[in-house]
């Protein structure tokens, strides 16, 4: 089934999101969240020293659907089909937006390539289909508003 994603902003100022994840993938979703002033608390068995220096709450420990609580949004960073499935459908039940990195068959929802300036937010998506191209367009947009704004 082909995915038809309604490109929308939310406001994540103080919401709650959970990161699923400890490696470098998670690293990079993190850094994006906190230019938006999210509370990101991170859930993994190993956590990497950026993350952990990063200032975020760190729960030590396997997936379970018990730490799906009082959050807006999940973000899956492992590399566990298996696990991911399960991350989809505990989030599902629990009325939790989900996004698995890598697998948008799996999302609920994507993250575009964004550019954040002030008050200005470009973000350019491609139903998470063609990720590079939706970088480079952004980047081609970024340049523009750089000159332009100064």
């Amino acid at each position: 089934m082909k995915k038809n994603y309604l490109p929308i902003s939310i406001d994540i100022a103080n919401e709650k999101i959970l990161l699923i994840g400890g490696g470098q993938d998670a690293l990079k979703k993190l850094r994006i969240l906190q230019r938006f002033d999210a509370e990101v608390e991170v859930l993994a068995p190993e956590v990497c020293d950026e993350i952990r220096q990063s200032g975020v709450k760190c729960i030590e420990s396997d997936y379970d659907k018990k730490y799906l609580t009082d959050y807006l949004m999940v973000y899956s960073c492992l590399d566990d089909e298996v696990v991911d499935k399960q991350i989809v459908k505990d989030c599902r039940e629990a009325r939790v937006l989900v996004n698995i990195h890598d697998k948008p068959a799996l999302c609920q929802f994507v993250s575009p390539a964004i550019y954040k300036q002030g008050n200005i937010t470009v973000a350019v998506g491609s139903n998470g289909e063609n990720v590079y191209e939706s970088i480079r367009i952004r980047d081609l947009i970024k340049d523009k508003l750089q000159f332009n704004l100064g």
